[in-house]
C-alpha cells in the first residue's frame, strides 16, 4: 500500500499546487464526438494541406479500424501519406503559453494495424498502417508553427500508451497543434497512422525538472558474409526467426535504422536475408509460402515481396510462390514441418 500511497500523494501535490492552479485545460481533450470520418473533434480545427481530407473519429468501422477507445467514447485518428502531406488538428489555448516557463503535458496515442483509403499517389487501396511520430507545435494563429514544442518518440505500439512531454516555450503562444510526420523527414514519405486520445492538461511545473527521456531507434548493420556455406546458415538462422500475427496474414514488423540512418519498418529478420543475398549476385532464393485461405496467402507473398523490396534486393534473385506439396520433397534450409513457409538458396 505504501508505493500507492506516495504516487496518490503526488498526484495530490500536483494537481493543487499554486502551479496546478494556472494549469491550461484543453477543449475536448479525449476527442469525444459523433464518430466519421474527415472530420475533427468538437472543439479542434483541421490543420493540412489544401485538398486533402481531415483526421477521422474512431471507432465507427471505417477504414478498418478497430481499435477501442481508451477513455470517453471516441478517440481520433490522423494519416500521413505518400505524397508527402499529413493530417493534424489544433485548438487556441484558453490561456496563452508563456515565455520562460515550463509545461507538463501527456497524451495517449497507438498505431491501428489496419487503416485502409485511398492513395492519390498510387491511384489505389493502400493500408495506412506504418508508425509515425507525433509533433506538437506552438503558434499565434490556427495551425502556426513559430516553434516545436516536441516530437515523441516513434508510435509503433497497438495497444494504447501515455507520451510525457515538458514544453519549454521560448516565446509565448495563443494556440497549439498537433502533427502527425515521418519518422524520416529527409526519406521517401509513406502511408501511416496515429490514434490519439485522452489529453491532459497543460500544467506549469519548475523548469528543472528533468525532460523525459526519447529511445534511440536499434541500429541494424548490414550482415558481412564470407563465402556461400556462411550465406546458406545465416539465412537459415534468420528465416527461422521470422514470425506472422497473431492473424496469420501479415508479418512481424520492428523499427529499426539501417546503418546508413534511414528508418525501416519491416521484418527486420526477412529485411537481413534480403540484404545478405545482395553480396551473391549469383544466388538466388526460392520462397515457398503456406496460407490456410487465399486471402491470408495473397497477403503474406505481398509482404515478402516488400520486405524483400525494401532490402533492396533485385526481383531477379528471389522467387515468390505458394507452397506446393510436392515441395515436400526437395531439399529446403529447414525441415518442411517446421514452418509455414519454405527458403532454398539456388547457385547459379
Amino acid at each position: 500500500m505504501r508505493p500507492f500511497f506516495l504516487l496518490f500523494l503526488f498526484h495530490f501535490s500536483l494537481y493543487f499546487s499554486p502551479l496546478a492552479q494556472e494549469a491550461i485545460f484543453l477543449d475536448n481533450p479525449s476527442f469525444e464526438d459523433e464518430p466519421a470520418y474527415a472530420r475533427p473533434p468538437m472543439g479542434w480545427f483541421y490543420c493540412g494541406q489544401p485538398g486533402e481530407s481531415p483526421p477521422d473519429i474512431h471507432p465507427g468501422g471505417f477504414f478498418e479500424v478497430d481499435v477501442q477507445p481508451l477513455d470517453g467514447h471516441t478517440y481520433v485518428g490522423m494519416v500521413a501519406r505518400d505524397n508527402g502531406t499529413s493530417e493534424g488538428l489544433g485548438q487556441r489555448l484558453s490561456r496563452p503559453l508563456e515565455a520562460g516557463r515550463c509545461y507538463s503535458f501527456s497524451i495517449f496515442a497507438a498505431r491501428s494495424d489496419d487503416y485502409w483509403s485511398y492513395s492519390r499517389l498510387s491511384g489505389e487501396q493502400a493500408n495506412y498502417n506504418r508508425a509515425l511520430r507525433l509533433r506538437a507545435w506552438g503558434g499565434s494563429e490556427n495551425c502556426g508553427r513559430s516553434e516545436l514544442l516536441w516530437e515523441t518518440d516513434v508510435v509503433a505500439q497497438l495497444q494504447w500508451a501515455p507520451f510525457d512531454m515538458i514544453f519549454r516555450p521560448q516565446q509565448g503562444h495563443t494556440h497549439i497543434f498537433f502533427e502527425a510526420t515521418f519518422l524520416n523527414p529527409q526519406a521517401a514519405p509513406y502511408n501511416g497512422n496515429i490514434l490519439l486520445d485522452k489529453a491532459s492538461a497543460l500544467i506549469p511545473i519548475d523548469c528543472s525538472s528533468p525532460a523525459p527521456e526519447r529511445k534511440p531507434l536499434d541500429t541494424v548493420a548490414d550482415p558481412r558474409i564470407a563465402d556461400v556455406q556462411a550465406l546458406r546458415a545465416y539465412l537459415a538462422e534468420q528465416g527461422r526467426r521470422l514470425r506472422f500475427t497473431v492473424t496469420g496474414a501479415g508479418m512481424e514488423q520492428h523499427l529499426f535504422a539501417d546503418s546508413a540512418g534511414n528508418v525501416q519498418q519491416v521484418n527486420k529478420h526477412l529485411w537481413l536475408m534480403g540484404r545478405a543475398l545482395r553480396l551473391f549476385p549469383g544466388a538466388e532464393l526460392l520462397i515457398a509460402v503456406g496460407g490456410e485461405s487465399e486471402f491470408v496467402l495473397r497477403e503474406r507473398i505481398m509482404n515478402f515481396e516488400y520486405t524483400l523490396q525494401a532490402a533492396g534486393a533485385p526481383p531477379q534473385q528471389y522467387q515468390l510462390r505458394p507452397r506446393k506439396r510436392s515441395d515436400d520433397k526437395k531439399e529446403w534450409l529447414w525441415p518442411g514441418e517446421a514452418h509455414e513457409y519454405l527458403i532454398q538458396l539456388i547457385l547459379k
